[in-house]
């Protein structure tokens, strides 16, 4: 096989890569770890946040803009994510374990270099006991009674 065959695997857009600094993943999770610890401690403390730190409540709503280096840390491919406030400790504690156990050691060492990616799952959905899910279902019976005598009544 001749070497011109063989061209079309250089790829001169990797030199980034090439020249990136080696990075200690314990030391690059130390400032995203301390954010959360930092986060947690707010939160837990009654605070609503601060309008430059990484969290603020407002209407029973978290919104977070996790920053990582002075950058913005972006997870599902967005800035700023919104969650219920009454899930934000939880959705910490479960990003600390993340962060903990090296899953996010990748995007970490490739910040600020373009190519770095945080997918964090979708919470499923979640799930109510069978005496709130009773009382759900009798409050919207008594709700349709009330509509279909409403317009009955009109009728």
């Amino acid at each position: 096989m001749a070497l011109k065959e063989y061209l079309t695997i250089i790829d001169n857009g990797l030199k980034h890569v090439f020249e990136r600094k080696a990075t200690d993943p314990a030391k690059a999770r130390r400032p995203l770890l301390r954010g959360i610890d930092r986060a947690l401690s707010q939160f837990k403390a009654g605070s609503t946040g601060t309008p430059t730190g990484w969290w603020r409540l407002g209407n029973g709503v978290v919104a977070l803009t996790v920053k990582v280096g002075g950058n913005t840390f972006d997870i599902n491919g967005v800035a700023t994510n919104h969650m219920p406030a009454d899930r934000f400790e939880e959705f910490l504690v479960q990003m600390r374990a993340a962060v903990e156990g090296g899953e996010f050691d990748a995007e970490l060492a490739n910040k600020g270099n373009g190519d770095a990616e945080v997918h964090i799952p979708a919470p499923k959905a979640a799930t109510i006991s069978p005496e709130a899910a009773k009382q759900r279902g009798m409050k919207a019976a008594a709700t349709r009674k009330t509509n279909r005598q409403t317009a009955a009544g009109k009728a």
